[in-house]
């Protein structure tokens, strides 16, 4: 690439189109990270830092800025096809940690694990909408405790009614 950006610009845009969370796409972080050596933490940007954020705008208008800022947004290879697969991994993590967890408050006692375990049921639910997992009548949604002990759920997912049709027969 021939560009007339210096190493930190190049570094900024790098960082503002493709960084990790907190940075991409926030210039104020992105720009306190590359040129004050900001960690983009909470507190490291003090009211008193105004400076930062003019800063930030000021090289955000930079034409040059902008259209490097867009080439590397056209490169950008987070799609359905390779986000599915690591949504995936996410949910079934989620689904693995949440069902068989057991949780304790802070006197050591064991507490009911109900809110993780609709967690599990949600990622289950997403899961199945990803790959358009359905059943035709009935869904069983199984989660087994870390005792050996589980839930299962039945969600009965109803026909379509024609309209003008009495629910109950």
């Amino acid at each position: 690439m021939d560009s007339a950006l210096t190493e930190k610009e190049e570094k900024f845009c790098l960082i503002y189109a493709s960084g990790p969370a907190p940075f991409r796409g926030n210039a104020q972080k992105c720009y306190g990270l590359v040129f004050h050596n900001r960690s983009g933490k909470y507190g490291d940007y003090e009211p008193e830092n105004v400076d930062i954020a003019l800063e930030a705008r000021t090289l955000m208008v930079r034409e040059d800025i902008k259209e490097r800022i867009d080439e590397l947004l056209s490169l950008e290879v987070v799609n359905a096809s390779t986000l599915r697969p690591r949504l995936t991994e996410v949910l079934l993590k989620i689904i693995d940690e949440c069902s068989t967890l057991v949780c304790v408050d802070k006197f050591d006692r064991k507490v009911s694990p109900a809110a993780l375990r609709s967690v599990a049921v949600n990622a289950v639910n997403k899961l199945t909408e990803m790959y358009g997992i359905k059943e035709d009548i009935a869904h069983k949604i199984a989660i087994e405790g870390g005792d050996g002990g589980g839930i299962t759920f039945n969600v009965i997912v109803p026909d379509k009614q024609a309209p003008g049709e009495d629910l109950v027969g």
